[in-house]
C-alpha cells in the first residue's frame, strides 16, 4: 500500500516543469486584477447636476420656512375684529332707550348686558358715542362695529353762555326738600341744571326717596365740589320714603333697587321662603351678602308689614 502512494508523488522532469509553469500562471492570474487597477486611470464623476439639485432643494426649504414664519405672525387686532363680526349684528339704536332684549339682538353677551342695565338703573346715561366704549366688557372691536349705528353725537356740544358784565345769574338761597322738590325747584339751586335736576328726581324714584342729603353723591356725575355747593341748601324732610315689604316682595321687584343686585335680592327672598316671614328688618343683617354698610343703607327702604 505505501508503495502505491509513493507512485502518485513521483514526477518526471517534464511533469515537474508543467507543474511549475501552472503555478506561475495561477499566481499571475491572481495578481493581475490588483495590478491592472493601478494602471487604469480612475474615472472622473461629474457632480455638477447633483450640486444644482442640492442648491435647488435648500432654496425650497428656505422659502417654505419663510412662508411658515409669516403665517405664524398673527394679526390679533384683525382676529378680534373677525370674532366680533361674527357675533355683533348692528342696527341703529339709542343706548339710553333700548331694552335688554334689544342689546341681546345687537349681539352682546348676557354679562355685558347686565353691566349696562345696572349702570342705567343707577342713573347712568350715555351722552356721546364714546360713552358706550367706557362700559366694562365692551371691546374695542365690538365698539368699532357698533359706533356707526349709535344714535348719539360723536362729541359734546359746547354751549357758551355769556352774560353782560353788569349782570350775573342770580340764585335764590332757598332750602330744598329733596323728597318733595320738582325739577323747577331744584333748578333754583346754584350748580343744578336741567340735566342734574332730572337725574336727581330719577334716582329718587329708583331709591324710593332720600333718607340723607349725602345720597346726592350717588347721583351720576355728582362730584364733591358740586355737592359742597348744593348740600347746605338741601334737606330730607318728612317726605314719604317708599317702603318695600320683605314678606311680599319678589326677587324681580327687589333687584330693581339701586342698592341690590340679583344675588342679594334672591338671597333675601329665599330666606323668607326657607324660614318663614320676616318679623323685623334687622333679620336680613345676619345674611352673608348683607354686609354692614349695605344694611345701613337698605334698612331705610324695608318694612315687614
Amino acid at each position: 500500500m505505501p508503495g502505491r502512494l509513493k507512485d502518485f508523488f513521483n514526477f518526471n522532469k517534464t511533469e515537474r516543469n508543467g507543474i511549475f509553469a501552472l503555478l506561475v500562471l495561477i499566481i499571475i492570474v491572481a495578481l493581475a486584477p490588483r495590478y491592472f487597477r493601478y494602471l487604469k486611470e480612475p474615472e472622473k464623476i461629474d457632480f455638477t447636476a447633483f450640486q444644482k439639485d442640492i442648491e435647488s432643494f435648500e432654496k425650497g426649504l428656505e422659502a417654505d420656512s419663510a412662508a411658515a414664519s409669516k403665517q405664524q405672525e398673527l394679526d390679533f387686532e384683525h382676529l378680534d375684529r373677525s370674532i366680533a363680526g361674527q357675533t355683533i349684528k348692528p342696527f341703529p339704536f339709542n343706548p339710553n332707550e333700548i331694552t335688554a332684549e334689544k342689546w341681546k339682538q345687537l349681539g352682546l353677551k348676557d354679562w355685558q348686558i347686565r353691566t349696562i342695565m345696572n349702570y342705567k338703573s343707577k342713573g347712568g346715561k350715555f351722552n356721546i358715542k364714546d360713552d358706550v366704549k367706557k362700559i366694562y366688557g365692551i371691546t374695542e372691536a365690538e365698539y368699532e362695529l357698533l359706533q356707526p349705528y349709535i344714535l348719539l353725537p360723536a362729541t359734546y356740544t359746547k354751549t357758551i353762555q355769556t352774560y353782560p358784565k353788569t349782570e350775573k345769574p342770580a340764585y335764590k338761597q332757598i332750602i330744598v326738600d329733596l323728597n318733595t322738590a320738582d325739577s323747577v325747584t331744584l333748578l333754583e339751586l346754584k350748580g343744578i341744571g336741567p340735566s342734574f335736576a332730572r337725574r336727581i328726581i330719577r334716582y329718587r324714584d329708583l331709591l324710593g326717596g332720600f333718607y340723607s342729603v349725602s345720597q346726592l353723591m350717588e347721583v351720576y356725575g355728582f362730584d364733591q365740589a358740586r355737592y359742597d355747593q348744593v348740600a347746605p341748601y338741601c334737606l330730607v324732610g318728612n317726605g314719604p320714603i317708599k317702603k318695600i315689604n320683605l314678606n311680599t316682595v319678589t326677587t324681580a321687584e327687589l333687584k330693581k333697587h339701586p342698592y341690590l343686585d340679583f344675588y342679594t335680592a334672591k338671597a333675601i327672598v329665599d330666606r323668607r321662603i326657607a324660614k318663614g316671614q320676616y318679623t323685623s328688618v334687622g333679620q336680613i343683617k345676619d345674611m352673608p351678602l348683607v354686609y354692614g354698610d349695605l344694611y345701613e343703607k337698605i334698612k331705610n327702604y324695608f318694612s315687614v308689614e
